[in-house]
């Protein structure tokens, strides 16, 4: 009885150790990742441009965070038993894609640089597939109390750093407007700059980013939707619209000829013709998926994709730029994924999204979840058009706020809870 007695207090420390250790990697990975997106985004605007140190540099930080990353809560979570299948099977897959590339002895993949600098340095690698892990964040209420405190610290900075001309606030209108009815005057103002800059971004500066085109009304519908219209029939219509509507626009593209057009390319022309506005109609998508499509035929790799490291031929680019080897990347999410792991990664990437956006959606019982919920809409169908790939805070904000959408908890909490929670 006395040695009973004398075990129960050391299992209460450990369990409180654990849970202590949960809390405090959960603060290095947030807190890095997001103070080196900001520097990355400030003097460079986008992770390409930067210097090949800063990338070398960044991507340490990043890997730094992966190892700090508390893996007992990919035992100790509180998600949906789907959800548990589903990103098991993205981390082994994952893991699977970069042991390919690291035991694969193409002596062309070092034609684009140093293969393990690229593999494992480039964010359209390795560190393209990672993002999913950070979703695990999402269980704990800390993680997102911090995301959001941490969020305000980078708004903050980002303001006074905006004088470069760099938009390093626009990045977060991915995911702040979920924290804008939690937030105070200041916050509030900060949320709504980041808004203006990513409206900005998407018209002038050096390089103009039109997917913000998608994910800024994306983001004013999960609050219009959410916390002004109410309306969940109209909330459900919408959500079922946006996930079948990239399977008829946009994937279809893959079984084209060159000779052939898409509904898209269709839809485009007509709006030429009725705007007479030739750019609204100038198609920069539809090659890239018949190219990805061309070349996953010729290496047959469409079920399994190529690897994490792995190239794709494009025409377009070869010949515009001589002596090219292939690209790493598409700027098409969707088709990268492809490229990478096959359509089984893309079944178990997407599907995951999919989960999410109806579990938030149909059987979240908050606005918190809801809102992501719709956020996470305009991620999965900006995925088919704009580039919105890589490793930076704002993926890992995304995954952290969708694992909310992924828990029990979280799904279950009321409107009041939710604004203790963040408040």
């Amino acid at each position: 009885k006395s040695k009973m007695n004398n075990l129960k207090p050391t299992k209460k420390v450990t369990v409180n150790i654990s849970k202590f250790t949960n809390l405090l990697n959960s603060k290095y990975v947030i807190s890095i990742m997001a103070y080196t997106t900001l520097f990355v985004s400030s003097f460079w605007g986008l992770y390409m441009m930067a210097p090949g140190s800063v990338k070398a540099l960044y991507s340490l930080s990043v890997w730094v965070c992966i190892a700090f990353f508390p893996y007992m809560l990919i035992r100790w979570n509180n998600f949906t038993k789907w959800t548990n299948y589903l990103l098991w099977t993205l981390l082994a897959m994952t893991v699977i894609l970069i042991l390919r590339s690291v035991f694969n002895s193409d002596k062309t993949l070092y034609a684009i640089g140093n293969k393990w600098l690229t593999l494992f340095g480039n964010e359209y690698c390795a560190l393209l597939l990672l993002p999913p892990l950070f979703t695990y964040l999402g269980t704990i209420k800390y993680s997102v109390h911090l995301l959001k405190k941490v969020t305000f610290y980078y708004l903050l900075m980002a303001l006074g750093l905006s004088v470069f001309l760099k938009f390093p606030m626009a990045m977060l209108s991915t995911f702040i407007i979920v924290f804008y009815p939690y937030a105070n005057k200041k916050y509030r103002i900060l949320i709504i700059l980041a808004f203006a800059e990513a409206i900005i971004k998407s018209f002038w500066g050096e390089n103009p980013t039109r997917m913000f085109l998608i994910i800024v009304p994306f983001a004013l519908c999960s609050y219009f939707l959410v916390y002004i219209n109410k309306n969940k029939k109209i909330l459900r219509i919408f959500a079922l619209s946006v996930i079948i509507a990239p399977w008829l626009l946009f994937v279809p593209a893959l079984m084209l000829s060159k000779g052939e057009k898409s509904w898209f390319q269709q839809a485009q022309q007509y709006i030429m013709q009725e705007s007479g506005d030739k750019d609204l109609a100038n198609d920069t998508r539809t090659f890239l998926y018949i190219e990805m499509a061309n070349d996953l035929t010729k290496n047959n790799s469409w079920l399994f994709g190529k690897g994490a490291f792995s190239r794709y031929y494009s025409l377009y680019f070869d010949q515009s730029s001589l002596g090219r080897v292939g690209r790493i990347s598409s700027e098409v999410p969707f088709l990268t994924h492809l490229l990478k792991g096959g359509i089984l990664y893309v079944i178990a990437y997407y599907g995951l999204l999919i989960y999410a956006i109806y579990l938030g959606i149909w059987k979240g019982r908050n606005k918190f979840v809801h809102s992501i919920a719709v956020i996470a809409l305009g991620w999965y169908f900006n995925s088919f058009v704009g580039d919105i790939t890589g490793c930076r805070f704002y993926h890992l904000a995304f995954f952290t706020l969708l694992g909310c959408c992924l828990s029990k908890s979280w799904l279950n909490y009321s409107d009041n809870k939710i604004r203790y929670i963040l408040k």
